[in-house]
């Protein structure tokens, strides 16, 4: 279908425009304001008992009592704003006047910082509520509302307000912010060597994975064997005990045997240490990651690769290998994300400082100062953004890996998006009778062979 006579509206907005006259007005108020109530209602269960116990004095106990039931309040207010009962309005308003009210009267809870909170989320919620009060006892109108605001938009604000509320738990701990100014570069220097840990074992643990898949697939009883032996072993131990067997005990051998070359050959760095025991243990767990992607590939792959007179080595190299990438790779991203948070564990072994990984230097420093929550915070927010950039790295991976295999892209009126998965069709191209692909663009795209 040309885009000349392409049914007006398509494309152009996630909702169609009939459903406009539908929505009545002031429904985006009532939404709005349902979920004011919520987050109100919530603030006040999730941060009662940090106020409770950070408090210079004692709370009664009545006043914690009633401080927390008119969180519940605010959180039954929200929901019933969703139902089919006009009246819901006015438990809303009076939910959200009456919390105001005690407040005012207490005082606070600990502090006049409540009533300030409280009387911004109460103004924002009657405004709302008057804004939207057309709209009252109407869920369907609030679900249509709901839909035309976009998915991502909705997501943006519930992490705004995660790290929002993490923020306010933070300034009630009192956390020492200019000691964060003042070493965090110090903790981020070890960033590097974390990298390289993680690299260094993800390329050893790889190797291994696709030994062993190929030993445990072997009807050899050697390598089915040796590959048995090596997944039991290493996915039956801790991880902190092999690593400590790796860099403590394998010098005693060369003691034992009173051999100086073999103790030298055994005396390992701890970043040395710290490779192999990650290498060999993430091996053992993705031998299996690396067998079920061999074994999804179909046999009539094997058989055709054996009719055109391929070797074993070459069927894996050319046919069978290939295909299973498509599958290994993203569990094994996740195994490389899950690795490079495991390389904390590499400073318990009693690196130097120079080549002191990000959660030693962040311990050292942070016992130094007397500042380990400070310390832990920046080294936990640092391994988070590091394995953001490579989860972002990952899926850019897996996308262009699915290429062949995703059809088209629906845009649903929600505004969300879903893919067709067509296994063994490149590129959306056809095979079998015609039809109608939505493409991202909300464009209707005729496919070859419509009558």
């Amino acid at each position: 279908m040309s885009n000349e006579t392409r049914p007006e509206g398509v494309g152009e907005s996630r909702l169609p425009r009939a459903y406009d006259a539908e929505v009545p007005r002031g429904s985006v108020f009532l939404l709005l304001a349902a979920w004011v109530l919520l987050a109100e209602g919530a603030l006040i269960l999730v941060f009662l008992p940090v106020l409770t116990f950070t408090a210079e004095t004692d709370i009664p106990a009545g006043d914690i009592a009633s401080f927390g039931t008119f969180g519940i309040v605010c959180l039954v207010a929200g929901g019933l704003l969703y139902m089919r009962w006009a009246w819901t309005w006015w438990v809303a308003l009076g939910a959200t006047a009456a919390t105001l009210a005690w407040l005012i009267s207490d005082r606070g809870l600990t502090s006049w910082a409540e009533v300030y909170a409280s009387g911004l989320f109460a103004a924002a919620v009657v405004i709302l509520l008057v804004l939207g009060r057309r709209a009252a006892g109407r869920p369907e109108a609030m679900a249509l509302a709901s839909a035309r605001i976009p998915f991502r938009v909705k997501l943006t604000a519930v992490w705004i307000a995660i790290f929002l509320m993490i923020a306010l738990f933070l300034a009630l701990v009192d956390l020492d912010t200019a000691w964060i100014k003042e070493n965090y570069e110090y903790i981020a220097g070890g960033l590097l060597f974390t990298i390289f840990l993680a690299i260094g074992a993800i390329i050893l643990a790889v190797v291994l994975a696709l030994l062993g898949a190929l030993g445990r697939l072997s009807k050899n009883p050697v390598a089915y064997g040796v590959s048995g032996f090596y997944t039991s072993f290493f996915r039956g131990t801790p991880l902190i005990v092999q690593l400590f067997l790796i860099y403590n005990a394998l010098p005693q051998i060369g003691q034992n045997l009173e051999r100086i070359s073999l103790i030298n050959i055994l005396t390992l760095t701890a970043f040395q240490a710290g490779v192999i025991g990650l290498g060999f243990n993430y091996g053992a767990y993705m031998t299996e990651i690396f067998r079920a992607g061999i074994q999804s590939v179909g046999h009539g792959q094997a058989e055709a690769a054996d009719a055109l007179g391929m070797s074993y080595a070459q069927r894996m190299r050319r046919v069978v290998l290939p295909q299973a990438t498509r599958v290994i790779i993203p569990p094994t991203g996740n195994e490389f994300i899950a690795m490079m948070k495991d390389t904390a564990l590499v400073g318990f072994l009693g690196v130097e400082l120079a080549r002191a990984e990000l959660f030693r230097r962040a311990n050292l420093v942070g016992n130094q100062d007397l500042r380990r929550l400070e310390s832990l915070i920046v080294a936990a927010a640092m391994y988070w953004a590091l394995t953001a950039v490579f989860t972002y790295f990952q899926s850019r991976l897996e996308r262009r890996m699915s290429k062949g295999y995703v059809r088209g892209e629906v845009r649903q009126v929600t505004g969300q998006k879903r893919f067709q998965f067509l296994p063994g069709h490149a590129g959306g191209g056809g095979g079998g009778a015609g039809g109608v692909v939505i493409t991202g663009e909300g464009e209707d795209t005729e496919t070859e062979g419509m009558l």
